[in-house]
């Protein structure tokens, strides 16, 4: 890939859904679900892509919270070689206009306790938009346990 060519960010659309999972597959770091899944997510979830030359690169998944003011911030995913590049950061500047479109007041996100890439990552983008980042607790599922963190807008 030519670092060079910068990808364009764009809502995801269930076509992309193939694509999204081939993505998914290829970042090595996420977690991969079911086509239906990606596909729910495409209708009633936000998910966003960054594309070049045709191919999916990166992107970024989230939901709806239950609360009307609320989102959470489910995936960032990146193939290796354009990871450091900046591109998660602008996927979550689109993400960030998309949750203050939407009249968001917070977003809702797990990180793995070993996870200090995806902590640094969110520490940056909080840091550069004045946000504060405050663990609110801990899950626990059947195979981790993620502390809990909102994002204040």
């Amino acid at each position: 890939m030519t670092p060079s060519i910068r990808p364009s960010i764009r809502d995801a659309t269930p076509a992309d859904v193939p694509a999204l999972l081939d993505l998914v597959r290829e970042t090595g770091t996420l977690d991969l679900h079911t086509p239906y899944t990606y596909w729910t997510l495409t209708h009633a979830g936000l998910v966003l892509v960054a594309e070049r030359d045709g191919r999916l690169v990166g992107l970024l998944t989230a939901l709806r919270a239950c609360e009307p003011d609320r989102l959470f911030l489910w995936q960032v995913g990146l193939l290796a070689a354009l990871r450091g590049t900046g591109l998660a950061q602008r996927l979550l500047n689109a993400f960030l206009a998309h949750a203050r479109a939407l009249r968001t007041r917070s977003i809702d996100l797990t990180i793995a306790p070993g996870n200090a890439a995806s902590r640094a990552m969110m520490e940056r983008f909080c840091a550069r938009h004045g946000l504060s980042m405050v663990a609110t607790g801990e899950t626990f599922g059947p195979a981790s346990e993620e502390t809990l963190f909102a994002i204040g807008l």
